[in-house]
């Protein structure tokens, strides 16, 4: 019963629906039924849950001790090792699972959907290989929400973008920048493996909000490791005009 009734429960039991059960980790049952019970209608209870570093009881002969102060993996017998590695290889099959699940699309139901529709965008794979979104901002108090944008609030040339990246066997979900979710936005952005930024100069300040501000959001998301294309400075210096003078030696560039 517990493994096919309570065992999906448990985390959301606890708040924490979010989170996978630990890939190693030990309950005590108490048996709460009376003496004579039959043992298909016995109730256990759980005692407690120990998900603290729990030991694999068969290395314990690798652990240092007064007795035994070199100690090593050597030390294991070799059918306790064989158990051992069969709990490894098991929590190996696990964590793969919980992975492959977390290649699911990002959650963005956090932000305003602002687009229409999605129309042209490809199926989304069911396990990408990685995750990305393609940002963009629509001018609330412009005519079609700016001048790059198809009926629908997409900027008109977003999805030939995002269905390359589906083509390539990742997802590619669009989002739009509203300046007042700016949290938000950067909390769901922090799940994407990448982000494509389709914003046009100008853009974000036209709708009220603080082109500084997303870009300092976008650097933080290259702290953290996200690929942003193109970044802030890929922007700021490829675009500037001494671009030129520092590619001058270069074949393509000119020197004075």
């Amino acid at each position: 019963n517990f493994l096919k009734r309570d065992l999906p429960h448990v985390m959301p039991s606890l708040g924490l629906a979010s989170e996978p059960i630990p890939l190693w980790w030990t309950t005590d049952f108490i048996l709460a039924s009376p003496v004579g019970t039959p043992a298909d209608q016995e109730k256990w209870i759980v005692g407690e849950f120990n998900c603290s570093c729990v030991g694999i009881s068969k290395c314990l002969a690798a652990y240092c001790k007064d007795d035994t102060p070199n100690a090593c993996f050597f030390d294991i017998a070799t059918e306790d090792l064989k158990e051992a590695q069969g709990y490894g290889d098991l929590m190996g099959q696990k964590a793969l699972c919980i992975l492959e699940d977390s290649r699911s699309a990002v959650d963005v139901s956090s932000i305003t959907k602002v687009a229409k529709d999605d129309l042209g965008l490809c199926v989304q794979p069911k396990k990408p290989r990685y995750k990305t979104g393609l940002a963009q901002i629509y001018v609330r108090s412009q005519p079609y929400g700016g001048s790059d944008k198809s009926s629908n609030g997409h900027r008109y040339d977003s999805i030939p973008f995002a269905n390359g990246m589906i083509n390539a066997g990742m997802s590619c979900q669009l989002i739009h920048y509203v300046h007042q979710e700016h949290v938000k936005f950067f909390e769901v952005c922090r799940n994407f493996d990448a982000i494509i930024v389709r914003c046009n100069p100008g853009q974000i300040k036209a709708d009220g909000g603080d082109q500084q501000k997303f870009d300092d959001g976008m650097r933080e998301m290259r702290k953290l490791g996200i690929q942003v294309w193109p970044s802030p400075d890929v922007m700021e210096f490829m675009g500037a005009k001494d671009a030129l003078c520092k590619v001058a030696t270069l074949n393509i560039g000119l020197e004075d």
